[in-house]
């Protein structure tokens, strides 16, 4: 055995598309520390958003090639629901306020989906939501979830 493979620490590769700065989104894998619980995956990949290390490891998709990205930069990210392919995932949120909204961005074509989200009856409105603790908020469109970076929206416009 070799010495590198002792110090392998298990994965979970999660396909994403990312947006970053001013560059054209694109395709890239995301590692997660591999869980038994697949329940939880996309609130781990939200935990590494919000709390992981300023520079994030990712596989560019189409480029086959390795990069580290600050984190401090992405737009946001969309998971769609064949990244978590477990039986059962998010289907057992249920949200009491559910929100159209289009997120104009400092870079990039505006976002379009929901905000989906429970609150306390006093704090039900979209501003309280947005400012929640936490650098990024989750929005979905169709299937997929977006986690969107808050520093980075100029505007968020609800629709009816």
């Amino acid at each position: 055995m070799r010495h590198t493979e002792i110090l392998r620490v298990r994965k979970q590769v999660v396909a994403v598309e990312l947006a970053l700065g001013n560059m054209p989104s694109r395709l890239v894998e995301v590692f997660l520390a591999a869980q038994e619980i697949q329940q939880y995956r996309r609130q781990q990949l939200l935990e590494l958003l919000e709390h992981g290390t300023p520079f994030l490891p990712v596989r560019d998709s189409t480029a086959e090639q390795w990069e580290i990205m600050n984190r401090d930069l992405i737009l946001w990210i969309r998971v769609p629901p064949t990244s978590f392919p477990a039986a059962g995932e998010g289907t057992d949120e249920l949200f009491d306020i559910r929100q159209k909204v289009r997120v104009e961005l400092t870079f990039g074509e505006p976002l379009q989906g929901e905000l989906l989200y429970s609150a306390e009856e006093s704090l039900t409105r979209v501003t309280d939501y947005m400012n929640q603790q936490g650098r990024f908020f989750r929005m979905w469109k169709d299937e997929d979830l977006y986690f969107v970076h808050k520093p980075f929206v100029t505007r968020l416009i609800e629709e009816n």
